[in-house]
């Protein structure tokens, strides 16, 4: 894991959010597998070594988690009981998200299989627009954080125009109101809304 003056981290902090992949909790993220050992009965399954697993990344912290990635994305498990060996199986909590959690059962289940995985379910995939928008919120509170005028900022991120404009234009301007929707998202993300972008809208 990276460090930074002492300190570990489950993902490199100087990475963009889109290539660190960080270790969410399982139960925030229902693209993670729980993988717990099978009935003494089940003799047939599979015999998983955890830490032998060839990881992205892994965090011994409330049991194992590790990332592991392929061509088609990334997959994610926890052992709740860490790295032992075990006869493996996956434990499937029945709850709003579990389409979700069978699509990246199947999509490891190929993996396992030297299959090709398939493509991440949608709500785990971020179209450019979205990440252009995100993007935009965090830039955003971050210069009116520092000490920035709106109009400033505006300009910046923007529209560089808007800097030249007069007061009674800003204060009518449509990036002016576009601004205020995008520092307004900004807010309920950063307060705890970042956790919905890991659960998608139940229907």
């Amino acid at each position: 894991m990276p460090g930074v003056g002492g300190l570990c981290f489950p993902a490199d902090p100087d990475l963009p959010a889109t290539k660190a992949n960080p270790i969410w909790l399982p139960q925030f993220n229902p693209a993670t597998l729980i993988i717990t050992p099978a009935p003494p009965c089940f003799t047939d399954c599979l015999d998983l070594q955890p830490g032998a697993l060839p990881a992205a990344s892994a965090i011994n912290a409330g049991g194992m988690h590790v990332h592991l990635t392929d061509s088609d994305g990334i997959h994610r498990l926890w052992f709740p009981e860490g790295d032992a060996p075990l006869k493996a199986a996956v434990l499937i909590p029945l709850d709003a998200h579990l389409a979700e959690r069978l699509q990246s059962l199947q999509r490891w289940h190929r993996w396992l299989s030297e299959q090709p995985s398939g493509a991440l379910p949608r709500g785990q995939r971020f179209s450019p627009y979205r990440i252009h928008r995100f993007s935009l919120m965090l830039r955003a509170w971050d210069g009116v954080s520092k000490g920035a005028s709106r109009q400033d900022v505006a300009s910046v991120l923007l529209n560089p125009a808007l800097k030249k404009l007069r007061s009674l234009d800003w204060k009518n301007a449509a990036e002016r109101r576009r601004l205020h929707r995008l520092l307004k998202a900004a807010q309920h993300l950063i307060k705890d809304g970042y956790r919905r972008l890991l659960k998608p809208d139940s229907k």
